[in-house]
């Protein structure tokens, strides 16, 4: 160690030269030996600057004893931070050089019995800790009110300075923290937490040692939660303190848990380690620095930067991947412990030095699609261990901590969904190892080309991974029915082993260049993590990690691998719900995914931009195109049985949108048919047969039962009983019952069932169980059970509030229900306001044109004249009224314009309006026909003067009457409102 004062104590404290005054006096002694110096000196000085007094009073003077703490004497001071103050002494019984740590009390935190108590509890815990990577504790003990702990003197650097010094290799730098990682494992294991692990609290001996050091803000098992009360400060630095003294460590390297002030642990300290190892391998932070609260933010996301290489530092790809874990957000997905993650780091460097031992590419080539073969041992069958490498991939050790993470789900779904997540791993698990074999076979007897034999290998790596990954998620703490539910989808969508031997998409993509193949793998890796957060409806944590990958992709510049990344993050952007920007983001890939001979990926992106033209944008003409670009790239590519019936699909839904309703069912009809001959497009079929069945409704609403019930019934199988889209073709059926026969029990039944199952599968409510609970209320208001109808519109109400935009159409229709509701409890003030809310989302939706909004504007002006808000009324029927002709509002409008005029006494121009129906034959008047004769006969006596309507008058009143669907207490209500006699009440023989 350098003899000259520094600024960064070796052991750990960050030194500031600051001098602190809040020591106590001098003792006697010193006082009566007093100076010119001494007399210059403050009245109360600290221990440093006694200690500076006293050095220069011996220099000048030859006077003055030196300043010991105990058997130590002081020599000079080596550094000083927010918890003490470091220096050298000299041990006088032992003769060896020793660092004495004072520790300090800050402004608000004195020194109490129970803070010194906690201090010698963890001075006694390090005293008894004895490892080579752990900085030795000699003795602790108390000296002027103040606890001290006599340690290990270190001569050489810390591990921050090393690392300032020069570029060294990744496998120098690894070397170092693993053992600076054994230190702190060894920590962990006798109960303590170090809470600011850092390299500069890592010290280099001369002799080559690596020692974890400064155990200033250590915390014993029992103290491992932060002061409730503690108010948390960013200083000017990086370090964190609390006014308390209880939340120390250093920004840049602290976990989520610790920056919140909650509760830490050792895997905390692991946190910080990854942190500083990353920095360390590639030079910036995973997370950023530019201010607390960007950092904050990044740690909230939990997904680190992409490491990009180095000049001269490429660490393997491996290594990111464990490293990653270990900067999980939540504790809980991190390492089991140091051990752990020690192990696996040490496992990449053994992966490297094998890969080294084995020397050639054609060994390399054989371990990557054969296994390793040893020349001497030939008679082995180099072949016959293939399933081991699925061991820590999905094995029955896998299997088991899925199901136990998922018993305790409070899902109705969990045990069927479990069950064919397991069935679907086990499925593919099958295939890999057969396909693995296979290609680890035929390289083994020279049946295939070398540069085949490694895409092949490569392939199937890949896809190890991306299962490995999937299950990763799946077994991570905190997951949700809600990912257990998608997660049926997203195994029954894993690729094939058999497609790596599609010859002409391996050998058609120009493989990376050597220096960067390490990295192009691991992103790849990303991209395929990032699919399965999408895919398990982790849209944001997906989002961002695709965002990253996309950016890190573009810094290296391979082309086939930017089209990659670009794609999924065009899939995430489209299921963040940032339409044009995925749809743009999507362009570019195909871009991409063609200049770089990517044919399998392009045909793949152009067939999903076609199915969005057709169903986000219904434009026929620019889908029609990107629908033939998707056949072409398809046939070039080598077409898949699912792109065939895709395709087939599309055919279907550009011919509806054309209006031609037969070719739309024949490529319907194909499409299932297509999907008939092959597994692989199973997860397709429901959807094929409800749109269909939606085509065909039009001509033969029997047989669409049929296909909406086989639809329902294929969604079942596939899923469970319980699952989330069985609901959804539940809910599909019973609309389309309500259509064709509403009179049928099955629809409630089907509709309760959809219900109960979107209610018990979800933490956040399903959209489409607003719709089911809308409908089961139209169907109890047709039964005039009106509590139960406002009861499920309200409900729908209250989850279409937290799940759709103020202004979708869904939530217009659940206010026009609710206005309904009221209008018929009589509650007409409250009918009004939610007759406005359903107008203004539906008007600029659909326009007056549309029979909806005009229905509910209709509804609207009755509510206004029920109101007696005849203004209002005119104004809107004024509005409404030349675009409801030959329409079914048609007759109302007159009906609500004649009695607006009545109701004014204008009785010529209600009289007119009445003309205008004259003609209408009672068909033709639907249900307003006792409307109709009322005003007419209402007319008819005030104007003419009569005392009582003729007979055939009547007679057509009170059969109306009998017909209608009003109550006697709705008859009455509008008698008052129409401002009737008793004498008109006699003469018109209305009984209210």
């Amino acid at each position: 160690m350098a003899e000259q004062p520094t600024q960064r104590d070796r052991h750990g404290s960050e030194g500031t030269d600051e001098l602190h005054t809040d020591e106590p006096t001098l003792d006697e002694a010193d006082q009566a030996d007093s100076d010119p110096v001494f007399e210059a000196a403050r009245p109360e000085p600290s221990f440093e600057h006694r200690r500076v007094v006293n050095t220069v009073r011996q220099r000048l003077f030859g006077r003055g004893q030196p300043i010991c703490i105990g058997r130590y004497q002081i020599e000079r001071r080596i550094g000083a931070g927010g918890m003490g103050e470091v220096y050298l002494a000299r041990d006088t019984e032992l003769g060896r050089k020793v660092a004495i740590k004072r520790v300090l009390a800050n402004s608000t935190s004195q020194t109490t019995a129970g803070h010194q108590e906690r201090l010698r509890r963890e001075a006694r815990a390090l005293a008894r800790l004895s490892h080579p990577n752990v900085v030795h504790v000699y003795e602790y003990g108390e000296h002027e009110g103040r606890t001290f702990v006599a340690m290990e003197y270190v001569d050489g650097q810390n591990l921050g300075a090393w690392l300032a010094e020069d570029q060294h290799t990744w496998p120098a730098v690894l070397a170092k923290f693993l053992a600076a990682g054994r230190g702190l494992a060894a920590v962990h294991e006798a109960g303590l937490v170090h809470r600011d692990f850092k390299p500069d609290n890592v010290l280099l001996s001369a002799d080559g040692r690596v020692l974890v050091a400064d155990f200033g803000v250590v915390l014993a098992g029992e103290d491992r939660r932060p002061n409730a009360g503690a108010e948390l400060h960013l200083l000017g630095t990086d370090v964190l303190t609390s006014v308390t003294g209880t939340i120390l460590g250093t920004i840049r390297f602290m976990s989520l848990e610790q920056l919140s002030a909650n509760e830490v642990d050792a895997r905390s300290d692991q946190f910080s380690y990854c942190v500083a190892l990353y920095e360390a391998l590639w030079g910036k932070p995973p997370f950023s620095l530019a201010s607390s609260v960007a950092r904050l933010t990044d740690l909230e996301i939990g997904e680190p930067t992409i490491p990009s290489s180095r000049d001269g530092l490429r660490p393997p790809a491996r290594l990111w991947r464990v490293i990653r874990r270990g900067l999980s957000r939540d504790p809980a997905a991190r390492w089991p412990d140091m051990t752990a993650l020690l192990e696996a780091l040490e496992g990449v460097t053994r992966r490297r030095r094998r890969l080294a031992w084995l020397g050639s590419a054609t060994a390399i080539v054989t371990l990557v699609v054969g296994g390793l073969v040893f020349a001497q041992t030939r008679e082995l069958d180099p072949c016959g261990a293939i399933e081991r490498e699925l061991d820590g991939v999905w094995d029955e050790q896998r299997r088991s901590q899925l199901e136990t993470s998922s018993i305790g789900l409070d899902v109705s779904h969990a045990a069927d969904s479990r069950e064919r997540v397991f069935a679907g791993l086990d499925r593919w698990s099958a295939l890999w190892v057969g396909e693995r074999e296979r290609v680890c076979r035929a390289s083994a007897e020279q049946q295939i080309e070398p540069e085949f034999a490694r895409l092949q290998g490569a392939c199937l790596t890949r896809q190890r991974q991306q299962v490995e990954d999937l299950v990763d998620l799946l077994g991570q703490p905190g997951t949700d029915g809600d990912a257990l539910a998608n997660a049926v989808d997203a195994v029954a969508d894993l690729p094939l082993a058999s497609a790596c031997a599609d010859e002409l998409s391996l050998l058609g993509v120009e493989p990376p260049a050597e220096g960067i193949a390490d990295e192009v793998e691991v992103l790849r890796r990303d991209v395929g993590r990032a699919h399965e957060l999408r895919l398990l409806g982790r849209v944001d944590e997906g989002l961002t990690l695709a965002e990253q990958t996309e950016r890190a992709a573009r810094e290296l510049g391979y082309g086939p691998l930017l089209a990659e990344a670009l794609a999924e993050l065009a899939k995430a952007e489209l299921a963040a719900g940032s339409l044009q920007q995925g749809v743009e983001r999507m362009q570019e890939a195909i871009d991409r995914a063609e200049v770089s001979h990517h044919d399998s990926l392009a045909a793949n992106l152009w067939l999903e931009l076609t199915m969005i033209s057709f169903t986000e944008f219904d434009d026929a003409e620019v889908g029609a195109w990107q629908l033939r670009r998707a056949e072409v790239a398809n046939r070039r590519s080598g077409i898949s049985p699912r792109a065939s019936a895709r395709i087939e699909f599309a055919h279907g839904q550009l011919a509806e949108l054309r209006g031609d309703d037969t070719r739309a069912e024949r490529g319907y009809r194909a499409a299932i048919a297509e999907a008939d001959l092959d597994e692989t497009t199973r997860l397709d079929r429901p959807s094929y047969l409800s749109n269909l069945a939606r085509i065909v409704a039009k001509r033969d609403p029997k047989e669409a039962i049929i296909l909406f019930r086989s639809a329902a019934e294929s969604t079942e199988a596939q899923y469970g009983l319980w699952h989330p889209q069985t609901a959804h073709y539940l809910s599909d059926l019973a609309l389309a019952l309500e259509d064709s026969n509403p009179g049928s029990d099955e629809i409630v039944e089907l509709l309760e069932r959809a219900v109960a199952i979107w209610t018990r599968s979800h933490r956040r409510p399903h959209p489409s169980l607003a719709k089911a609970e809308m409908l089961l209320g139209l169907k109890a208001l047709r039964r005039q059970d009106l509590e139960q109808a406002e009861a499920h519109a309200r409900r729908s109400a209250n989850i279409q509030a937290k799940v759709l935009p103020a202004k979708h159409h869904d939530r217009g229709e659940t206010a026009n229900l609710l206005a309904v509701i009221h209008s018929v409890r009589g509650h007409h003030q409250q009918a009004l306001e939610q007759f406005l809310v359903a107008l203004a989302i539906a008007e600029p939706a659909y326009g007056l044109d549309d029979e909806r909004v005009q229905q509910i504007r209709s509804n609207l002006v009755s509510t206004q004249l029920a109101l007696g808000k005849l203004d209002d009324a005119a104004e809107g029927l004024a509005v409404l009224l030349p675009h409801v002709e030959g329409r079914p509002e048609y007759v109302s409008v007159r009906l609500q314009l004649c009695e607006v005029a009545l109701r004014r006494g204008q009785l010529d121009v209600a009289d007119a309006e009445l003309q205008a129906l004259d003609a209408i034959d009672r068909k033709g008047l639907g249900g307003h026909e006792f409307s109709y004769a009322l005003l007419r006969g209402l007319v008819d006596l005030r104007r003419n003067g009569l005392a009582q309507l003729p007979t055939p008058a009547l007679d057509r009143l009170h059969r109306a009457q009998a017909a209608s669907p009003f109550t006697p207490d709705q008859i009455a209500a509008w008698l008052d409102q129409l401002g009737l006699s008793p004498s008109e009440r006699i003469a018109l023989k209305i009984v209210d």
